[in-house]
Order: C-alpha cells, then structure tokens, then sequence
C-alpha cells in the first residue's frame, strides 16, 4: 500500500530495535515489559512527528499501552488488520524461537494448542482497542 501511494513504509518494531540498539526480545529480557513499551511509545511519538505520507505498520501490543491509541488516531488513520487466532497461531509458530517475547515457549507436543489458546486469550484482552481503530479489514 505505502508503495503504491508513493508513501515511507515503518516497521516499528524495526524502529525501535535501531534507535535502542537492541533486538525486542533483548529489550524484554533485559528490561522487561513495561520498558519495552514505554521505548516503543517514544519511537511510535518521535516517528509520527518526525514523518509525513507514512504507513506504520506497528506490533499487536502498541494500541493497548497507555494512550498510544489515542494518539495513533489523532495523528494519522488506523487500520485494524483482522486475521484469524488460527492463522495468527500458524504465522507465529514459524518464528525463530525467542522472536515474539510474549508467546510462549513450551515444547510439548501441545505447543499449537498451548499457542491458539494464548493467541485468543490475548485477542480478548485487545480487541476493545483493535475494534476502536478507524476501519477494520
């Protein structure tokens, strides 16, 4: 789409990973939660002022932290890109382990179901958020 519109593209997980100079599951290890989404803001704020015609394609928790929400909507057009939890669970169960800090890691023979049943319980405690965006695909 960015491409199209002649627009910058931002992964703000990239983003963040540049300006700390650290990979995400660095920053949740080293710092925990909390920290990692108080440094995403600060990106998420920064870049937002900093770009104009951008597309920021943004981490599943980034919505839900404080105000980032509002913000986001203030600042630009927000866009929930609904998937499945299934589909989600498949996508994420490709990733190198210790890539997604928040998912768990069990390597029983349940580990699609453990994962499919985190998946939707977090899609449960977000969805207020995803569903508060400005269009929903």
């Amino acid at each position: 789409m960015a491409k199209q519109l002649g627009w910058h593209f931002i992964d703000l997980d990239k983003k963040v990973e540049q300006s700390s100079g650290n990979t995400i599951p660095e920053l949740f290890a080293q710092f925990g939660e909390e920290r990692f989404r108080m440094i995403e803001q600060e990106v998420l704020y920064d870049t937002v002022k900093q770009m104009q015609n951008c597309i920021i394609a943004c981490g599943g928790g980034t919505p839900c932290y404080k105000e980032n929400l509002t913000f986001m909507k203030e600042n630009g057009f927000v866009i929930y890109l609904e998937v499945s939890p299934e589909i989600l669970c498949e996508r994420l169960l490709r990733a190198p382990e210790g890539k997604r800090p928040l998912l768990p890691v069990n390597h029983c023979i349940d580990r699609n179901v453990q994962t499919l049943h985190y998946i939707c319980n977090l899609l449960d405690q977000r969805r207020p958020f995803y569903e508060a965006a400005h269009w929903k695909c």
